[in-house]
C-alpha cells in the first residue's frame, strides 16, 4: 500500500542526512506518514569505518517506538556511534513519542527544544490550554491527541533564535512559531535542507487522506495560532540564501520540496 523508499528504515536523502517514515494509524480510516531524520556529524576517529556523533530530528508517535529504535540501530552500527541530541520541532505526540526511550538507551543524549515548548514537554502543561485565533482549533482541541511526554529538565537544552549550541555548525535552530507556541525548524547547513516539522505539510489532497502530495500549511484543527503559522512559512521563504530543500514531517514525497515550490504555494496569499 505504501511504496515510500524510507518506510520503517532510514535512507540517506542528502549526504549525511537520513529520513525514516513510519505510518501513524490514527484510526481505521486515517493513516498519516510521520518522518524523523538522522544527521551524521563529524567522525570521532579516523579509519575506514569511523564512529560518529548523531542527531535526531523528532522521534515519532509513542506506538512507533520499537520501529524507530530498530531503524536507528540499522544506521548506528559502529560500536562507538552515539546519539547526542534529539532535536524536537514541537511538543505534539507524533514528534516526541520515542524521546524517553531514546534518552534511556543513550545516557549522554539530551533533547533540544524551544524554550516556549518547555511547559508542555517538561512541566505537564496541556496544549489544550493554548488560546487560538481560529474557531477550528478552539472547537477541536478537546478531542486532540494530548502530548504526554515528560522530559527531565536536566536532559533538555532550551533555545531561541540566535542561540548557539554544540552542533549549530551542522544544525541551525530556527523559530517557526504558530503550529504550537514554540514550534521550531532545523537547517542542515551542509546540504541546504530544512526540517520544518508541521510548519508545512505535503500530504493533503482531495480527499486529504489520499497519498497524492499537495503542499499545505499545518493542519488547522491542531494549530494554535494560524496567523503566526503563516508568518512561519514566510520566514522559511526568507531563508532561500541558506535553503534549497524543505522536508516536512508529514510528506508523501520521496525527495522533499524545493523551496521555490513553497514560494508558489504562498504567492496567492502573500501580503
Amino acid at each position: 500500500m505504501y511504496d515510500l523508499p524510507d518506510l520503517n528504515r532510514f535512507v540517506e536523502v542528502r549526504p549525511g542526512l537520513f529520513r525514516c517514515t513510519i505510518i501513524w494509524n490514527i484510526n481505521k480510516f486515517v493513516d498519516v506518514p510521520v518522518a524523523t531524520f538522522l544527521v551524521r556529524c563529524d567522525s570521532l576517529d579516523q579509519g575506514t569505518n569511523p564512529a560518529h556523533d548523531w542527531l535526531l530530528v523528532d522521534s515519532g508517535a509513542p506506538m512507533q517506538v520499537e520501529t524507530l529504535l530498530k531503524a536507528i540501530a540499522g544506521v548506528l552500527t559502529h560500536e562507538k556511534d552515539t546519539l547526542r541530541y534529539i532535536c524536537i520541532t514541537h511538543a505534539h505526540i507524533d514528534h516526541t513519542g520515542a524521546t524517553p526511550a531514546l534518552l534511556q538507551k543513550y545516557p549522554e543524549c539530551k533533547a533540544v527544544i524551544h524554550v516556549e515548548e518547555k511547559p508542555f514537554i517538561c512541566e505537564g502543561k496541556s496544549l489544550r490550554s493554548c488560546s487560538s485565533d481560529t474557531w477550528s482549533y478552539t472547537l477541536f482541541k478537546p478531542f486532540s491527541h494530548e502530548a504526554d511526554v515528560r522530559l527531565p529538565e536536566d536532559r533538555t537544552v532550551t533555545l531561541r533564535d540566535g542561540d548557539q549550541w554544540e552542533f549549530d555548525h551542522i544544525l541551525q535552530f530556527v523559530e517557526t512559531h504558530g503550529h504550537t507556541p514554540g514550534s521550531a525548524s532545523y537547517i542542515h547547513i551542509p546540504t541546504r535542507s530544512i526540517m520544518v516539522g508541521d510548519a508545512i505539510m505535503n500530504i493533503a489532497a482531495n480527499p486529504w487522506w489520499s497519498k497524492v502530495p499537495c503542499i499545505s500549511g499545518p493542519m488547522a484543527i491542531s494549530t494554535c495560532h494560524w496567523g503566526n503559522a503563516m508568518k512561519a512559512i514566510d520566514k522559511i521563504l526568507t531563508l532561500k540564501d541558506k535553503v534549497d530543500t524543505v522536508f516536512p514531517a508529514h510528506d508523501f514525497n520521496t525527495d522533499g520540496i524545493h523551496i521555490d515550490q513553497i514560494c508558489e504555494f504562498r504567492k496567492p496569499s502573500s501580503l
